[in-house]
């Protein structure tokens, strides 16, 4: 296992040489130093921080130095392994489940970027490889029902299925939930979609709307997320990916 210490919390990683320039990035204090100032906000020993899309492990084990515990949910089966590995190097209570987050009964999920256990495998999307694994399947009343404490975190990026899930978010219980950390992704709706570009374009802002109006009951904390990543788009000429921050209200 490989120590690594980043935002004053050491975690510990199986050794990836692939994974090289992400852990110097992660090191430096460079990946989404948001992220965990959200989470060092919203988190505390009376917290069940439920990281849904918990990848290589980077959020749910260093969360779990501040929380009363955490629940990761990842359907990627070399993800899975990874997170598994970790689990008796690192200290707090991590709960694994290998599943994807939807209300049916299993999900068909793809490799994107040449294999499984990146982070970008998607349900929406695949890339050439045609490697596809079906997923069992987990709730947001599920998981509620697993959490030990009466006052919840949610962590959610899942590659562009956020756009499938919106009866999921909605079942977010308002009355225990301090707050959601949501990573969108137009550019993978996009993508997914037929017609002609416009048309695809205007499919993937009024998706997105309803994407947002699904989280009602909370405040968004960072709008101007929002309009930082519309500029970005625009000077581009292709969707941005973004992150939101709702809280309680």
């Amino acid at each position: 296992m490989r120590a690594i210490t980043y935002f004053q919390k050491t975690v510990y990683f199986p050794e990836k040489p692939e994974k090289a320039r992400f852990f110097a990035r992660l090191q430096g204090g460079q990946w989404e130093p948001g992220t965990f100032r959200n989470i060092e906000r919203l988190v505390d020993g009376t917290t069940t921080f439920i990281d849904i899309g918990g990848w290589i492990g980077v959020t749910p084990y260093w969360t779990a130095q501040i929380a009363d515990n955490v629940i990761t949910v990842e359907p990627d089966p070399v993800c899975f392994d990874i997170l598994t590995q970790m689990q008796r190097e690192n200290a707090g209570e991590v709960k694994l489940i290998n599943a994807a987050l939807s209300e049916d009964e299993c999900l068909v999920l793809h490799s994107v970027g040449g294999g499984f256990g990146s982070s970008e495998t998607s349900a929406l999307i695949a890339d050439d490889t045609g490697m596809a694994v079906t997923a069992q399947t987990v709730t947001i009343a599920d998981l509620q029902k697993m959490a030990r404490t009466e006052r919840l975190c949610f962590k959610i990026d899942i590659e562009g299925y956020e756009y499938k899930a919106l009866d999921q978010f909605r079942a977010i219980d308002r009355k225990r939930t301090a707050g959601v950390l949501i990573a969108v992704h137009p550019q993978i709706l996009a993508a997914s979609l037929s017609g002609p570009r416009f048309t695809r374009a205007l499919r993937t802002i009024a998706a997105t709307v309803r994407l947002i109006r699904s989280f009602r009951g909370f405040r968004l904390e960072n709008p101007s997320a929002i309009w930082a990543a519309i500029r970005k788009s625009v000077a581009g000429r292709e969707f941005r990916g973004f992150d939101l921050l709702f809280v309680a209200k």
